[in-house]
C-alpha cells in the first residue's frame, strides 16, 4: 500500500479545484461531501476491537475509492473525548449533528461488528448531518480470516454512496442550483441586459488572485442570459463592492472561514437601487480554498439580490409606458 500516495491525495484533489475543467473551464465543481468515520462498536467472541480497527481501515479505503475529504482519526477522537461522546452505530441524527459542528464534517459515517456462527458483519451508517437521512452498506468475511477484503467491499459500497447520494446527504440542490433557478425566474418577462461589476477582494493571511466573488456574480447573470461589459457607462445595471474573507479556525485538516461582501445596485444613470451584505462560510482542505469558497457563496447569495432589484426597477418604468 502506497501510504505516501494516500497523503498527498488529498492536496492533489485541493490543486486541482484551482485548474479550469478539461470539458468546459466555466462548469462548477461541486465539492466533495466532508465525512468522519468513527469507531464502529463490536462485541465478544472473538471479536473484540474488530470495530476500531474497522473503522482505521476504512477510512485509508476511502481515501482510494472516494474524493471525499475525512477529518482526520486524530482530531476526530480528540474532539469526542472533548464533549466526552462515545458514539457508536447507535448514533442519532442529533448526535451526528452535533460532531458535525464541531469537526466541519457533513456526513458521519458510524457501523458496527458483529457475528453471527463463524460469519463476521460489517454495518456502516451514512448519516447526513444536516438532512438526517440514513444510508447503509454491509460486508462479511469469515471468522479467523483477514478482515481486509470485507472492508475494501464496504468502502467501495460508502464511496458509492457519497457520490451517488451526495444531493440527499448535503440537504438538497446546490446554492448555485437554487441562485440560477432563482434568477431565471425573476428573469422570466424580462429581456436580458449587460451588467458591470467592480468588486475588489481581500483574503487576510494568504494572498489569492482573482475575485472570487465577483466572478461568481458574474457566470450567475450570464446563465440568466445578460452579457458581462468592461466598463460602466456601457451597462444596464452596476454593481461595485468590496469583499473579505478570513479563517476562522482549523481543526485537524480542515481549514474553517468566513466570508462577508457588502455591494451596492446602480442602474444606467448611476442611480444607487439598494446597498446590501451577503455573508457566508466554508471548510476545505486547503486555508485558501476555503477563502475562495466562502467568497463564491457570498457571490452566489448576491447575485439574485442584485438581480431582483433590477427587476423590481423596472415596473414603474413599465407602467409609465402603458
Amino acid at each position: 500500500m502506497n501510504t505516501k500516495l494516500h497523503s498527498i491525495r488529498p492536496v492533489l484533489w485541493a490543486i486541482a479545484l484551482l485548474l479550469p475543467s478539461a470539458a468546459n473551464a466555466q462548469d462548477a465543481i461541486a465539492p466533495p461531501l466532508s465525512a468522519a468515520v468513527l469507531n464502529f462498536a463490536d462485541g465478544a467472541n472473538g471479536i473484540e476491537g474488530v470495530g476500531k480497527d474497522v473503522s482505521a481501515l476504512l477510512q485509508v479505503q476511502l481515501t482510494i475509492h472516494s474524493s471525499a475529504m475525512l477529518v482526520e482519526r486524530a482530531e476526530l477522537n480528540e474532539v469526542l473525548a472533548e464533549q466526552e461522546l462515545t458514539l457508536s452505530d447507535a448514533v442519532t441524527p442529533a448526535q451526528a449533528a452535533k460532531v458535525a459542528q464541531l469537526t466541519g464534517a457533513e456526513v458521519i459515517i458510524s457501523g458496527r461488528v458483529f457475528a453471527v456462527q463463524n460469519r463476521v458483519h460489517l454495518v456502516a451508517k451514512v448519516i447526513s448531518a444536516s438532512t438526517s437521512r440514513v444510508f447503509g452498506a454491509t460486508a462479511a468475511y469469515d471468522k479467523g480470516k483477514p478482515l481486509d477484503e470485507a472492508v475494501n467491499k464496504l468502502a467501495q459500497d460508502v464511496a458509492k454512496i457519497l457520490t451517488e447520494k451526495s444531493a440527499d446527504l448535503r440537504g438538497g440542490p446546490s446554492l448555485e442550483e437554487k441562485t440560477l433557478a432563482e434568477m431565471k425566474s425573476l428573469m422570466e418577462n424580462h429581456k436580458p441586459g449587460r451588467i458591470y461589476l467592480h468588486i475588489p477582494e481581500a483574503i487576510i493571511q494568504v494572498v489569492v488572485p482573482d475575485p472570487a466573488a465577483q466572478t461568481e456574480i458574474a457566470r450567475s447573470f450570464e446563465k440568466a442570459g445578460w452579457e458581462t461589459v468592461d466598463a460602466a457607462d456601457k451597462a444596464d445595471l452596476v454593481i461595485r463592492g468590496e469583499a473579505f474573507a478570513e479563517t476562522g479556525m482549523r481543526r485537524g485538516n480542515l481549514w474553517f472561514t468566513r466570508a462577508r461582501l457588502e455591494f451596492t445596485v446602480a442602474d444606467a444613470k448611476g442611480n444607487i437601487l439598494k446597498t446590501d451584505r451577503a455573508v457566508s462560510g466554508n471548510v476545505d482542505l486547503a486555508q485558501a480554498v476555503s477563502a475562495k469558497g466562502a467568497l463564491q457563496k457570498s457571490g452566489l447569495l448576491a447575485a439574485p439580490i442584485a438581480l431582483k432589484t433590477w427587476v423590481e426597477s423596472q415596473v414603474p418604468a413599465a407602467k409609465s409606458g402603458n
